[in-house]
């Protein structure tokens, strides 16, 4: 369809260029001489040109009885040259009525697309704000595990110092204290995991933040290109 904007202008001039031609000019005539424009774009700043046309007024006239049969067979032409006018003008017309009803059923066929293309937008829309709602859930429960961690952590460090204190006094406990600094040990690289484990998450996370934002912004400028289209159908 074409988007291009006529102006009244342009099209008063080529009905005046066509006239002087001593022609009398169409719609489709006029849209064919602009070569831009919509049929009912131009149907409508052409029936404002035709509005302004001055109608020469009626004279009252009398005619001698000898000149009324030339005059009435001249009545006759003329009424058969209306007549045919006429029937050009309907024909003119119905060309123009298929040519709105074509362009109706682009402008319907583009509404149709634009409706597809706007759900599509809104299903990426939703499906990205339910990663992200999954994302933050994994984000809390990895937060959550390294304060288990680090409680745990804490508790093996008292643990510890018990064991010291108690091999002070009873040097049998060595082997227990041995076995609880590997349990500290494995607590230790069990935290330093699950640390290495919330960082990867959070990367992820903000990985997925900036890949919804990107979303979030095409899907605005998505939706500012239909309205703008919206806007000049």
């Amino acid at each position: 369809m074409n988007d291009i904007i006529i102006t009244q202008e342009q099209v008063n001039a080529a009905a005046d260029a066509i006239c002087a031609e001593g022609n009398k000019p169409t719609v489709l005539d006029v849209r064919k001489r602009l070569k831009t424009g919509t049929i009912s774009a131009v149907w409508r700043l052409f029936q404002v040109w035709q509005s302004a046309q001055v109608v020469p007024a009626e004279q009252d006239i009398s005619v001698p009885s000898e000149l009324l049969r030339p005059l009435e067979e001249f009545i006759t032409r003329q009424v058969a040259a209306v007549k045919s006018q006429f029937e050009n003008e309907i024909e003119t017309l119905r060309q123009i009525n298929s040519e709105l009803m074509a362009e109706n059923d682009k402008q319907e066929q583009q509404l149709t697309l634009q409706g597809v293309e706007l759900n599509s937008a809104r299903a990426i829309k939703n499906e990205v704000s339910g990663r992200f709602e999954q994302l933050n859930a994994e984000l809390k429960r990895a937060r959550e595990e390294i304060d288990v961690e680090k409680e745990s952590a804490t508790q093996s460090r008292m643990e510890l110092v018990k064991a010291q204190l108690k091999l002070e006094s009873v040097p049998r406990l060595e082997a227990d204290l041995d076995q609880l600094y590997k349990t500290l040990e494995q607590e230790r690289v069990a935290k330093l995991n699950a640390e290495h484990s919330a960082k990867a998450l959070t990367a992820k996370l903000e990985t997925e933040v900036a890949a919804r934002k990107k979303a979030e912004n095409d899907l605005l400028e998505l939706l500012r290109r239909k309205e703008e289209s919206a806007a000049r159908v």
